[in-house]
């Protein structure tokens, strides 16, 4: 069965890559990665690749600096696509922050409704 998340995916795939932004939650974990303290709010990222991890993890990104040297890599940075905002312009802008924004509201609904 394909899921929306893959039809997604499916859609933007032949427009990569494309620009985002990260949120404050992944700019620790981006910053160390690519081994960049000057990585902030408005440092420009692209997405090269999405991966439909489940329901449990929504869609899976492949981000990169514009710089990244992919040959000299050991690792890649993969992250939800709810934390990384799509620069408006981009291809399939209204769909991928559609899908984000629903995405974060459905976590957040999860996490109210904890028994701890």
């Amino acid at each position: 069965m394909i899921t929306r998340e893959q039809i997604l995916i499916n859609k933007v795939t032949p427009e990569l890559p494309i620009i985002v932004y990260p949120e404050r939650e992944v700019l620790g974990k981006l910053r160390e990665n690519f081994n960049d303290d000057s990585i902030s709010l408005r440092t420009a990222l692209e997405i090269h690749s999405m991966v439909d991890l489940g329901v449990t993890g929504g869609i899976g990104c492949e981000i990169r600096t514009k710089d990244w040297n992919t040959e000299k890599a050991k690792a890649v940075f993969l992250s939800s696509i709810t934390h990384l905002k799509v620069k408006k312009g981009q291809p399939y802008y209204q769909e991928l922050e559609k899908y984000r924004m629903k995405r974060i509201r459905k976590l957040n609904r999860q996490n109210r409704n904890r028994f701890f």
